[in-house]
């Protein structure tokens, strides 16, 4: 809900609602069988900092950052936002614990920062995998069965998708983090390509024991889970990297919650311009799908102390490409025409932001009214803003012809982006004087489409000439409007 001034307009009670979102959060989280439910929390409306504050008041205190208080933050936080974003499009929302921050708990926490690496240099992180729980003395995913999916193994689909654009349309040099060989790890039985990046790079670079065995001291269960986490970034820290994308599914509560987000470590706004790019053409990219034209994809990315992002010395971001725990979202995440056109984004958003282009997403400009006299034609230019895939077809389909007229749809292709200007001609032939109304769109090679703009050739009658046709015609197509006999 919004006011007619454009801000977000907030009930009385959002405080109240915002609580009860988020103990409903915190009632339904479990890890490792445990249950949260004592766990006390309150939530408010920060509504100067423009940011909604969650603040763990009793029954738990992490006793570092990892994987246990990501996750929690992750699915409580997520309750919250399903809530936040029906009146605001970007909530922020920040934890307290016992009103201390994450930086007054972990006051020696290095976080890195966004450097001035070759950002032709990407390193594409596929999320989770496989790991050893000291606990339970086995080896099992990050994330459970949701609807079909299991996180740990789309993600290195996404990764493979994504690879394979940033090479070819980026021209990037690609580093993985997660092994894409085959063959089995002999200690887990398990393919190494479901396994965690810890134990890729410890096979790798096993005298790197600072990167995939940061942890030596913890005895934490989830003490290599931590190491998996934090193995990314200090990779891609080893390696230089310019860019670091780790690709992720998301869950909630409610099965209802869906679409796209994007996550950047606090305060790093090199980060945020990069997440916003990513989300601007996912959005462009996705919605443009027949399947999928309702997606929701928020324009920018939320703020979170995940691991991944935090200890990257370079631009670092988390894409959540959907909700596993959401039964369409997890039959998206199946689809390949989804998986291509969310990485499609993401590629597109990365590659834009290094060009130093924002977002811009494809659009032709308002057209003129034409008026065109019998036998005679105009060429009109046709601009357009975006930055779309070549070839590109403009359409122009007839919106409204004049009872006994034939009005015949036209294209043109550009081949490509020196096709320029894009031009169409239009010409009325014979007598008669009739308005002629077209919408014209541009279509890219990724089937991205820009909104249809309406226009209008008014054909008139030339002195002494009987005009009864209208014609736009271009070097590849027609679209005419005549007066039948």
């Amino acid at each position: 809900m919004a006011a007619s001034s454009g801000k977000p307009v907030f009930p009385e009670d959002f405080d109240v609602l915002l609580t009860e979102a988020a103990r409903n959060g915190v009632a339904s989280f479990r890890i490792d069988a445990r249950s949260f439910a004592d766990v006390l929390v309150e939530a408010h409306h920060d509504a100067a900092g423009g940011k909604v504050v969650i603040d763990v008041l009793r029954g738990y205190r992490p006793d570092h950052p990892g994987a246990e208080m990501e996750d929690f933050e992750q699915w409580v936080g997520n309750s919250v936002r399903e809530l936040t974003e029906r009146f605001s499009p970007a909530p922020q929302i920040v934890f307290l614990y016992g009103g201390q921050s994450f930086d007054g708990l972990f006051p020696l926490q290095s976080r890195g920062l966004a450097g001035a690496s070759d950002r032709t240099a990407v390193m594409i992180s596929a999320g989770h995998g496989v790991y050893f729980h000291h606990g339970y003395r086995d080896w099992r995913a990050q994330r459970d069965p949701s609807n079909g999916v299991v996180e740990d193994e789309i993600t290195p689909l996404l990764a493979a998708e994504l690879s394979e654009l940033m090479t070819s349309r980026s021209k990037a040099a690609v580093l993985r983090a997660r092994a894409t060989d085959g063959g089995t790890h002999e200690g887990s039985s398990q393919a190494w390509w479901k396994l965690g990046a810890r134990y890729s790079l410890q096979r790798d670079i096993p005298d790197a024991a600072d990167i995939w065995n940061s942890l030596p001291e913890s005895t934490h269960a989830l003490r290599e889970r931590d190491e998996d986490i934090r193995s990314r970034p200090l990779y891609a820290n080893r390696e230089n990297v310019g860019t670091l994308v780790h690709l992720h599914t998301n869950a909630s509560d409610s099965s209802a919650a869906t679409g796209a987000r994007a996550f950047i470590a606090p305060g790093r706004q090199e980060d945020r311009s990069l997440a916003s790019s990513i989300l601007c053409y996912m959005k462009e990219l996705i919605t443009s799908q027949s399947l999928y034209t309702g997606y929701f994809v928020p324009a920018e990315p939320g703020e979170a102390n995940h691991g991944e992002n935090r200890l990257a010395q370079m631009p670092s971001v988390i894409v959540e490409a959907a909700f596993h725990t959401n039964p369409n979202d997890a039959l998206a995440l199946q689809d390949p025409v989804f998986r291509e056109a969310s990485m499609k984004g993401v590629e597109k958003g990365y590659r834009l932001w290094r060009e130093g282009k924002g977002c811009n997403p494809l659009k032709v400009d308002p057209i003129a009214t034409i008026r065109v006299a019998a036998g005679q034609s105009r060429v009109v230019d046709l601009a357009f803003a975006g930055f779309p895939q070549y070839p590109v077809v403009i359409e122009t389909k007839n919106a409204a012809c004049p009872p006994g007229w034939k009005c015949t749809d036209g294209a043109v292709t550009l081949a490509d982006a020196d096709t320029k200007p894009a031009q169409i001609t239009l010409r009325c032939e014979n007598a008669g004087s009739a308005p002629i109304f077209w919408n014209t769109r541009m279509v890219d090679d990724d089937g991205v489409k820009s909104p249809p703009v309406r226009h209008i050739v008014q054909c008139v009658r030339g002195s002494g000439m009987d005009v009864s046709q209208a014609v736009y015609q271009d070097d590849e197509g027609a679209a005419t409007a005549r007066r039948l006999p």
